[in-house]
């Protein structure tokens, strides 16, 4: 028998300014195994990426900041940035029934992101002072929402490694209840660790991920 739960959870990324609509994926998912240690018993999380992008013009500094003001995204928390991660955690196991007890047995976690960050529709009139800067603007911002997706797959390694670990309960009703309480003691955890990663690199400033 199988048991299966999600667990869904988004999160701010980058800081700065606005979104009307949100971007098409411009990139197929990308199915990883988290690397992390694994102990017997242990199944690495699965981690699929995705890329969404909202567009933004302008030919020079000015107009181009202006744009990415007016179109980037806006948050839950009903502020504004330039790019935001967003990801969703959700595991299955089935049960082991050995002398009148219950383990959790093959606990899968799966975490899908998807990153959502400004594309630039540049012409050829763009001058490369410009297209430089815009470039590494994007590069530093990805690194910055790179390090909210490594925060999620730690926290799914973590938790597929403690499930691994529980010992035989006196009924599957009885796991259940110990998997559905470690669980969300992880997101919880998480969620500090996320914020206070926002904290620490000023929302992805302290990362380069400002423009101009």
């Amino acid at each position: 028998m199988t048991k299966g739960i999600s667990i869904f959870l988004l999160l701010v990324a980058v800081a700065t300014t606005s979104f009307a609509e949100e971007g098409k994926a411009d990139q197929k998912p990308v199915v990883q195994n988290a690397p992390f240690q694994t102990k017997i018993g242990v199944i690495p999380p699965v981690v699929t990426e995705k890329y969404e992008y909202y567009e933004v013009c302008g030919i020079c500094e000015k107009d181009l900041q202006c744009d990415l003001k007016q179109k980037c995204i806006t948050w839950n928390d009903g502020k504004k940035y330039d790019s935001v991660t967003s990801w969703k955690i959700s595991w299955d196991y089935g049960y082991n029934n050995v002398a009148s007890t219950c383990k959790a047995d093959s606990f899968i976690v799966n975490v899908e992101v998807i990153f959502r960050l400004p594309k630039w529709v540049r012409t050829d009139e763009a001058p490369k002072a410009l297209v430089d800067k815009w470039d590494t603007f994007v590069r530093n911002l990805l690194t910055h929402e790179k390090g909210h997706r490594d925060l999620a797959i730690a926290a799914a390694a973590e938790l597929a490694r403690s499930v691994a670990e529980l010992p035989p309960a006196p009924t599957c009703a009885d796991l259940d209840k110990k998997v559905q309480a470690m669980s969300h003691m992880s997101i919880k955890k998480l969620n500090e660790e996320e914020q206070q990663y926002d904290v620490t690199t000023d929302h992805g400033q302290t990362q380069g991920a400002v423009f101009p």
